[in-house]
């Protein structure tokens, strides 16, 4: 039996009552809006961490289709950037996800921006998050280049990334995930139930050796059998 849709009005009301009880963010400065089953946050936060948490708390609400995060993070208290890009870079060097010797940070106004190159994706979604994390940051770009260290075709690649999506235990069906790949780039598509299915297929397509990029653009569709994949 196919549930029933969730109207935007039952969605809006989940997701603002959600961020309100959430004791980790202060939802004072921030506006939802909901159109077909997306919902679009805007407004401002502290920290990075309140940004995230806002957006993992609406994605948690049933009937979500994509979340859009507008929030932007105004400290409240203003930092050189010359002691931003010092931690930065303490954060980065002390991080043993990532080799840091070929990141280079510069910081405007508490927006930083990464350039250089790393070895994987893994590696510059690290050092992103280091940076985020960083105390009176209110921006990243990140402009790291993912260059592997080992070339590997774009049929091995998807081959990975199936297997890896196929005995994910948090996957109900996996045959319902299509992957493209093109120079490393990686595309997926198809239909899920969950959230978390969603987001674990990405994590699969992110860890996978050779990977450059990864958009996800797989639906939420409860109660669908429809297959949907690609080859």
């Amino acid at each position: 039996m196919t549930p029933m849709l969730r109207t935007d009005t039952q969605i809006l009301r989940d997701v603002r009552d959600t961020l309100a009880w959430d004791v980790r963010i202060d939802d004072c400065n921030l506006d939802v809006d909901v159109t077909d089953g997306i919902v679009t946050l805007s407004g401002t936060v502290r920290t990075y961490s309140e940004k995230t948490v806002a957006a993992d708390d609406a994605w948690k609400i049933k009937g979500v289709k994509s979340v859009v995060d507008r929030i932007v993070v105004s400290p409240e208290n203003l930092r050189l950037d010359a002691d931003i890009a010092a931690d930065v870079e303490n954060a980065l060097t002390g991080d043993n996800r990532l080799d840091a010797k070929g990141i280079a940070i510069k910081v405007a106004n508490g927006i930083v921006e990464l350039s250089g190159s790393v070895s994987s994706l893994a590696e510059k979604e690290a050092a992103e998050e280091d940076a985020w994390f960083a105390d009176g940051v209110t921006d990243v770009a990140n402009y790291i280049e993912v260059t592997p260290t080992r070339v590997r075709s774009d049929g091995e690649i998807e081959d990975d990334i199936r297997t890896a999506i196929g005995r994910d235990a948090r996957i109900g069906a996996p045959t319902r995930i299509g992957a493209e790949i093109r120079a490393g780039r990686v595309v997926l598509r198809g239909q899920v139930q969950t959230t978390g299915e969603r987001q674990a297929a990405e994590e699969d397509a992110r860890f996978t050796a050779g990977v450059v990029s990864v958009r996800n653009e797989i639906e939420i569709v409860a109660g669908s059998t429809r297959i949907s994949g690609i080859r």
